[in-house]
């Protein structure tokens, strides 16, 4: 098992995008497994209410997870036929059976259980053998042939096991004389099969619908008709026993036990269900297609993240439609965005908002703070190749060539059909400017003027990129050539002298980003690499030599001016942040039903009032 993130902990979806395929519960201990068409395993320790327990098995999963009462293992079957045993606590491995290629594959694993002791393991496979192994001695024990379905479980004594033959009959395999038993036919065939937790009968689903057979005597009791229902897909018990749900694929009917009386039915929203199901203290939730849980009447969540950007103290993720703000650790309640932004950008203060659209409109204006819609800049700044915002200053790359720029203190709108690049300072005072033959100019965003003496090129090579260094009179500049200069623009500012700058490092490869970090002693720079990941390449001004390198990154990855800490998108609704050396420092999560949390490598830093961890 492999668990290398941080954004798997406390990850509400750690299945996104693959379907759950698994799931299973204790009652006793509160434990939880889940487990998806990836072979990904998320395990709800006891305590817990999400999954902090995240690894990779080493196939896909289909049905076999099983949790020891008390919660102390979990045991997982996969498509390569290896079944294996690890504490909740930490992870560890503490038993598995291991088959490689065609022999691993013909055994398959379709479910799995634990004996009431939790030191044996029983496993049913497609090629319809049921092993039961002892986990201690790390050894095959029992073995039968002849069987099907879609389960197996130990009873409550753990002396037999309930199985389902290649006729879709339910029998009783005896541990110690190793006697099969029959058990009373039930018409149509049997798919699922389970003792009620006090073992006294026996549930079944089938096409047929669902059924209670009484022990010791083996009879049928109860019988309920799925005529007219969209296809049951599984049955789960509720933790005390005294009721089961039929999953169907778009509601849960719950019925009594044991007499089998309806007690309400319900749409468990699951757009795309899947055979996996539990019923927790929560109630039931059944798994999607698309690697959610999904419970009826539960609370809608915040969408993915879909872009992410951040200044000093603040950091906003855009879900979907909404829009979180972060100040701090601590997130505010997010609102509602006119458009579904794909580039999202903060000030320094944390005032404006400024976004590009998906629907190939004008970049939005938002006010930070409540979320208040300000303007749209117009269909000429769709699918802008540079939006920024700084002080009270919105600049925005026009489609067809040239900045605009929106001062909204003075409540005026300025534009420069001629400007090729541009870059804003942190508190709005400078815009610089790249002219159609590679200069810099510094235009002052009240009058549209110049500010200073425009710099003294370094090289006849024109400029490609420019950047302010945060709080701080240097400019960055990178011409075409991959050559990365830097001026200190203070004798421009008290003297009006064109300031002199000088080079700094060599780029081999093109950058499409370029900041410059508070303090000014580090340059960051994105590089967009072939198999659409990007690198940031951080630069020591003092000693023209790359401080770090981080790979691997998302193509839209950015770069906070005041920290140099790296943002990026993470799954589970996350923004992930690491620090210049890629190490993971932050992960702010939206949580189900409206809550949150912030996190780092050494537990929780901060989190909503009613979030349960």
């Amino acid at each position: 098992m492999e668990h290398t993130s941080i954004v798997d902990l406390y990850n509400p979806t750690p299945h996104l995008g693959a379907p759950i395929t698994a799931a299973a519960f204790d009652a006793q201990s509160g434990a939880a497994i889940t487990a998806d068409a990836w072979g990904i395993v998320a395990v709800i320790r006891p305590g817990e209410r999400l999954p902090n327990l995240v690894f990779q098995a080493t196939d896909a999963v289909y049905g076999a997870v099983a949790i020891a009462e008390g919660g102390a293992l979990v045991a997982v079957g996969d498509e390569q036929g290896t079944i294996a045993v690890y504490k909740t606590w930490d992870g560890a491995c503490v038993f598995h059976d291991i088959r490689e290629g065609d022999e691993g594959r013909a055994r398959a694993m379709r479910a799995v259980s634990f004996n009431p002791a939790g030191t044996m393991v029983a496993t049913l496979s497609v090629d319809g053998i049921i092993r039961v192994f002892d986990v201690g001695r790390w050894e095959r024990v029992l073995n039968w042939s002849g069987f099907s379905g879609e389960s197996i479980a130990f009873d409550p004594r753990g002396e037999r096991i309930l199985a389902i033959d290649t006729l879709s009959q339910v029998k009783l395999l005896d541990t110690l004389t190793q006697e099969q038993l029959d058990l009373e036919m039930v018409p149509g065939g049997v798919q699922v099969a389970r003792f009620t937790p006090d073992g006294e009968h026996v549930v079944t689903m089938g096409m047929g619908g669902v059924s209670i057979i009484r022990l010791p005597e083996g009879n049928i009791v109860n019988s309920f008709s799925a005529r007219g229902s969209s296809g049951m897909l599984n049955i789960v018990m509720s933790p005390d026993g005294t009721e089961l749900a039929a999953v169907t694929a778009r509601s849960l009917h719950r019925f009594s036990l044991p007499g089998l009386e309806p007690v309400g039915s319900d749409q468990h929203g699951a757009p795309e269900p899947t055979n996996a199901a539990l019923w927790d203290y929560r109630g039931v939730a059944v798994g999607g297609a698309d690697g959610m849980l999904y419970r009826p009447d539960a609370k809608p969540s915040l969408d993915e993240v879909v872009c992410v950007g951040g200044f000093g103290e603040h950091r906003i993720a855009a879900h979907g439609s909404r829009l979180a703000l972060w100040t701090k650790t601590r997130q505010k309640r997010p609102f509602k965005l006119t458009k579904n932004l794909i580039e999202v950008r903060i000030d320094r203060d944390g005032r404006l908002v400024v976004g590009i659209p998906d629907d190939n409109t004008g970049v939005q204006v938002y006010e930070a703070k409540t979320g208040r819609f300000l303007f749209d800049a117009g269909p000429e700044t769709a699918n802008s190749a540079k939006i920024d915002v700084g002080g009270a200053v919105v600049a925005v790359m026009l489609n067809g060539g040239g900045v605009r720029w929106y001062e909204l203190q003075a409540n005026q709108v300025l534009e420069l059909p001629w400007v090729r690049h541009f870059a804003l300072s942190g508190s709005g005072t400078w815009l610089g400017a790249v002219t159609p033959k590679g200069q810099v100019k510094i235009i002052d965003p009240k009058t549209g003027q110049d500010a200073i003496p425009a710099p003294v090129p370094l090289a006849e090579v024109p400029i490609q990129l420019i950047s302010f260094v945060n709080r701080s009179p240097h400019l960055l500049v990178l011409d075409q050539e991959g050559v990365l200069g830097l001026y200190d623009l203070t004798e421009s500012v008290t003297e009006n002298k064109p300031a002199r700058g000088q080079d700094i490092f060599e780029l081999n490869v093109p950058a499409d980003r370029l900041w410059g970090i508070t303090g000014g002693r580090y340059a960051a720079l994105r590089i967009q690499e072939e198999d659409g990941t990007a690198t940031v390449i951080f630069v020591d001004l003092e000693t023209s030599e790359v401080a770090s390198e981080v790979t691997g990154l998302l193509p839209y990855a950015w770069v906070d001016p005041e920290t140099g800490s790296i943002l990026q998108p993470a799954r589970g609704g996350a923004l992930l942040e690491t620090d210049m050396y890629g190490l993971e420092r932050r992960v702010f999560r939206a949580l189900p039903e409206g809550q949150w949390v912030c996190f780092g490598p050494d537990g929780v830093i901060d989190h909503s009032e009613q979030a349960v961890l």
